[in-house]
């Protein structure tokens, strides 16, 4: 809690001493006469100056939300004695906008609070979120203003909030399939035969087959007994990949905010398909977080998402620094990136030079780049885009399955073009 002169209190001063220094040098009485008062008014109003001992506090130290959503902020403002001019300077950061402010009576200009406080009050605040992230309140401030408003009293919020907004999701219908499954029940059909729903075939009995599983209407019109294949339902371990490297912007929406909400949608219906999902945010630094299954995993995908956007180190480590358990063996690895740093052209070779089973959905980086002004501009953005492709074919040639999608299409789009090249790859080595 501080009290500190106003800007009005540094006036009166200036004027006051101008006026007397003036009269003094030119033997002017009158300005004399004239700057006292703003002098003697301004000793009176700084002696009597007291603290006032404001508090404020929040209900809530977390607020969850997700992108798009508004919540409610109650700030509880406690003084000894009625202050009938207080303001509360919100600050807010950009991602977050006032709505509406109560109760009735409270006056809202910008991000000042105006109000009146009768020993215990309460404000609401009601903000929308506009981008994913988390905000720690900390710049919240209460201000008061002391008599003839020569001083004001700036009080900060005890234990600031801290408001996490969860991104978005892109919507997809349908996911990759892996190429192997893990023993665990899910909703994935797997291509080995066992105890399952799904038809397989229809083969000869031998011995040690279930009864249950003979097709008595196929056996009646044949010598021998005859009985149904069929497929188990499995899960898969699946690792999300993101490329947290510095950026490409298109007005406000970098490629991280498109990645990170691409990882939040696949990362929502894989888990719904009762698969164990992991992560890793491959930058500076790289995080990591094992495959699990649940609720639990999402929130915990969600919240190293929004540790992407938090200051970089200065150390680099690269995929090797990621330990077994975060790269099971049979895992589909679906990276999304921009491929605009070599350091993530690197570690996606390194995934399949492992044997895991990689998909690549590239956010094109030409989308964000402004149209060439000159014919040197254009020649050397020509060569930029020779040499992605050339990145492009070599991952191909590899059996690196990549498809790039646009914003402004459904991602599932990318998917079903990355499942396509499965098909042909493995029909190619046929």
């Amino acid at each position: 809690m501080t009290s500190t002169p106003s800007a009005r209190a540094f006036l009166f001063a200036s004027i006051g001493i101008i006026a007397i220094a003036a009269g003094a040098a030119l033997s002017r009485p009158e300005l004399v006469a004239m700057g006292t008062p703003f002098l003697v008014l301004l000793a009176v109003g700084l002696a009597g100056r007291r603290p006032t001992g404001l508090t404020v506090t929040v209900a809530d130290a977390e607020i969850r939300a997700l992108e798009g959503d508004s919540v409610e902020l109650t700030l509880t403002i406690a003084a000894p004695h009625r202050l009938p001019r207080v303001q509360l300077h919100l600050n807010l950061p950009a991602a977050l906008a006032v709505r509406e402010v109560g109760p009735p009576g409270v006056s809202l200009g910008g991000d000042v609070v105006a109000t009146t406080i009768d020993r215990r009050s309460e404000v609401t605040v009601e903000l929308d979120c506009l981008r994913w992230g988390v905000y720690e309140l900390d710049s919240i401030t209460l201000v008061t203003m002391g008599t003839a408003g020569l001083s004001y009293e700036r009080v900060r919020i005890e234990e600031p909030p801290t408001i996490k907004v969860f991104p978005g999701d892109e919507t997809a219908r349908r996911l990759l399939k892996p190429i192997e499954t893990q023993l665990a029940y899910g909703d994935l059909v797997a291509r080995q035969r066992g105890q399952g729903i799904e038809y397989a075939e229809l083969r000869e009995m031998q011995a040690g087959d279930d009864l249950r599983h003979v097709n008595w209407r196929a056996s009646a019109r044949s010598p021998v007994m005859w009985v149904n294949d069929r497929h188990p339902e499995r899960n898969s371990d699946v690792v999300l990949f993101i490329d947290t490297f510095p950026v490409a912007r298109r007005g406000v929406e970098p490629t991280l905010d498109l990645a990170v909400r691409a990882v939040a949608g696949l990362a929502r219906k894989h888990l719904g398909r009762h698969d164990r999902v992991g992560l890793i945010t491959f930058g500076e630094p790289v995080r990591w977080l094992s495959p699990g299954m649940g609720a639990r995993q999402r929130y915990r995908i969600l919240d190293t998402l929004m540790a992407a956007r938090q200051s970089r180190h200065l150390y680099w480590k690269g995929i090797s620094a990621i330990p077994r358990q975060a790269l099971p063996p049979k895992a589909l690895v679906v990276a999304v990136t921009p491929l605009l740093d070599d350091r993530i052209i690197g570690a996606v070779a390194d995934l399949h030079g492992r044997g895991l089973d990689i998909a690549v959905v590239e956010i094109p980086a030409e989308l964000f780049l402004d149209e060439a002004e000159t014919d040197t501009d254009a020649v050397a953005r020509r060569i930029w885009e020779l040499q992605r492709d050339t990145v492009r074919r070599r991952f191909s040639r590899h059996g690196v399955p990549i498809a790039m999608w646009d914003p402004e299409e459904p991602f599932e789009r990318a998917l079903m073009e990355v499942e396509q090249f499965r098909r042909h790859v493995t029909r190619a080595r046929v």
